[in-house]
């Protein structure tokens, strides 16, 4: 009958031969005669017959133009990236590879290993630049025109109509609430007393700037800084006050805002923060990240922390979760939020109990050896205990006497202390180990160990006869962190109890080549100060603090405005006498005044509890009647209790005249209010 009588066909046999002969037909027809098989390509990898529709791909992609921009989403990442552009129309962004192009003054190259800085929410930065929420002119509020339009009219008590989300202008808010009259407007609105004190008459004073995190920079958010002071030249106009008397406005703080500041580290040092930068890590032996996910919160530096793992560094994540960072690290720990602080005794303890700690270091660089007074808890002094001692002259230490000015930043190049807080401070005590008696310890002895004792408990008898008992800061804190053993800080942290020795036995194995990374989630914590200042105890135990393979760091930025001494000149130059000549010095001379953010949180008032006002004249705030903000959108974005601040910070009518004998924004907590009085409705918005 046939081949296919003679044999088994499989089915793929039978498509093939029936579809080679159903072409054969159709080829011979004259509707399909110009149809050719297509030939088969075999191994696309090896070779590939006909590449001509790739064009069509490429086509899509190509570009014809391009350009540098800088990605600053916050004050550290600043990303220089190339954005590819067609017909005009940017089409997508990638990686500048410029940053080893770099050379600073003195001709030092950077290094390409900066390249490729770029994340992905750069690569997704595009979809932003052309989404359909992008403002492509300067906008203004139907209901802040029609005010406008109208002369700026007001209600019975001053306030603007109730027309939402109102905002005024900066000149027409400054004049209303200047001198008396205004004065006299704030105090029937229900702001505290103190606050009103704090304007001086001024009314640029309710005037409220801010520079969002994006522009962190030399002349970025420092701009708003700048034109915050600009505005004692407002001041001098509507107040006919000379440029000695004239006030600028306000300026808001971030830093600290978006607590990002770790407070026990201004607490612990007197610094802003102490950190290093993250290019670092490949000096490291042991990196320990504490509440911080390097990998996600870090994207364009995360490539240091993995090729540091590369060249052998170990990497540890302690967290209440399991993060991106997490599954980079050679050993997770799980921990119970908030337990940071109590996790580092845990270590300190090890670290103490095992004799694992560096006291050469800690007896000439750390207060630990430094005598405590029982009877005060205060530091011994020199002049407590040796009749007529003086203060000895300090040589590594500029001193000011009374009245005299410090030298221009750019001009300083030692440390510089006023004389009559050097005498403040004194000269500390410790104990020689070889004397068996107290010896008095000045800053110029600062990094030279001595012989002095860690433990015990000594007396000594003051100048006045008194006979006192004295310890070591390092006794005392043996003593107070015993409790702390690995098993009850375990059961504190939720923990196992093995994890605390392995760590703290670790870091003292790797002194001098430990970092500490804190995170700025742990500073959200009621008891943050207590992570940084148990953290720097760690790390001071175990030299590994100030080196750039060992340290500490709350890493939120770089930090770099400190390296611009004339950064203060730019922000504060004075606006009566700018210098226009390129060679001139700028005059110095700060009109503006810094304000925390927390008290608008707060009820835009002070912390007052009854009569007695718990906020200094150095911090007080004054009312928020007009605010500014530079590229960014925190102060609501970041803000506690949101509800509450848009409803009811900007004090409203009804609100203060409840409110009135707290001083603030809400009635105070025990104050019974009737629903008819305390309704937030369209009218009792936030109005100025």
């Amino acid at each position: 009958m046939g081949e296919f009588d003679k044999k088994q066909v499989s089915r793929r046999e039978f498509m093939k031969r029936s579809g080679a002969g159903a072409l054969m037909l159709l080829a011979a027809e004259p509707l399909f005669a110009l149809l050719k098989p297509t030939e088969t390509a075999g191994n696309p990898l090896d070779r590939y017959p006909d590449r001509g529709w790739e064009k069509l791909y490429r086509d899509l992609v190509a570009t014809d133009g391009s350009f540098c921009f800088l990605c600053a989403p916050n004050d550290t990442h600043n990303c220089l990236l190339k954005a590819h552009t067609k017909n005009g129309v940017a089409m997508f962004f990638g990686p500048s590879y410029g940053y080893g192009k770099a050379k600073d003054l003195y001709g030092n190259q950077a290094s390409h290993r900066w390249d490729p800085r770029l994340c992905q929410k750069g690569l997704a930065l595009i979809r932003k630049v052309y989404g359909p929420r992008r403002l492509k002119y300067p906008s203004v509020r139907v209901g802040w025109k029609a005010w406008a339009d109208a002369g700026f009219p007001r209600e019975a008590d001053g306030r603007m109509p109730a027309f939402k989300y109102a905002a005024t202008t900066l000149d027409q808010t400054a004049r209303f609430y200047d001198g008396d009259k205004g004065k006299a407007r704030l105090a029937k609105q229900g702001y505290d007393k103190d606050m009103l004190e704090a304007m001086k008459g001024a009314g640029v004073q309710t005037l409220k700037f801010r520079g969002g995190m994006p522009l962190l920079g030399a002349t970025r958010i420092f701009g708003m800084n700048r034109f915050t002071n600009m505005l004692a030249l407002l001041d001098r106009k509507i107040r006919g006050t000379d440029a000695d008397t004239a006030i600028g406005a306000r300026i808001w703080d971030s830093y600290s805002w978006h607590t990002d500041l770790p407070p026990g580290h201004t607490m612990a040092c007197g610094h802003q923060t102490i950190d290093f930068d993250l290019v670092t890590a490949e000096n490291a032996s042991l990196i320990v990240c504490i509440g911080m996910n390097w990998i996600s919160t870090k994207m364009p530096d995360a490539h240091w922390l993995t090729e540091a793992r590369l060249h052998g560094t170990k990497i540890v994540t302690i967290a209440p979760e399991y993060q991106s960072t997490s599954n980079k690290a050679d050993k997770v720990i799980l921990a119970r939020p908030g337990t940071d602080p109590a996790f580092a005794l845990g270590m300190v303890n090890v670290i103490i109990s095992e004799k694992l700690y560096d006291e050469k270091y800690i007896t000439g660089h750390t207060d630990l050896p430094l005598l405590v007074r029982m009877d005060t808890l205060k530091n011994l002094k020199a002049a407590d205990f040796i009749p007529g001692y003086k203060n000895a002259v300090l040589k590594n230490t500029v001193m000011l006497q009374k009245g005299e000015k410090a030298p221009s930043a750019y001009l300083q190049d030692n440390q510089i202390v006023a004389q009559e807080l050097r005498e403040e401070w004194g000269d500390f005590v410790a104990w020689d180990a070889g004397k068996n008696a107290p010896v008095a310890i000045t800053r110029d002895e600062a990094a030279k160990a001595g012989n002095y004792a860690l433990e015990g408990k000594f007396k000594i008898k003051l100048v006045d006869g008194k006979t006192v008992e004295v310890r070591p800061v390092f006794d005392m804190i043996k003593e107070e962190t015993s409790h702390y053993t690995p098993e009850a800080t375990g059961a504190i942290c939720h923990t196992a109890p093995e994890n605390v020795v392995w760590l703290a036995r670790e870091i003292a194995k790797n002194s001098g080549k430990t970092l500490l990374v804190y995170g700025m989630g742990p500073n959200h914590f009621f008891n943050n100060d207590q992570k940084d200042r148990t953290g720097f105890l760690l790390a001071s135990l175990t030299r590994n603090i100030g080196t750039h393979s060992g340290n500490i760091g709350s890493y939120a930025g770089n930090y770099r405005g400190a390296y611009f001494n004339g950064l203060p000149y730019y922000i504060a130059e004075d606006p009566f006498h700018i210098a226009t000549d390129e060679h001139a010095h700028a005059v110095y001379k700060p009109y503006y005044r810094y304000e925390s953010a927390h008290y608008y949180n707060y009820g835009d008032r002070p912390l007052r509890v009854g009569n007695k006002n718990f906020t200094g004249k150095t911090h007080m705030p004054t009312p928020t009647k007009f605010m500014w903000f530079s590229n960014g959108n925190s102060i609501l974005g970041n803000i506690k209790w949101h509800h509450d601040v848009v409803g009811w910070s900007t004090p409203c009518p009804r609100s203060r005249r409840s409110a009135s004998a707290s001083g603030g924004g809400r009635p105070p907590a025990s104050t019974p209010t009737s629903s008819s009085r305390w309704t937030p409705g369209p009218r009792s918005r936030c109005r100025t």
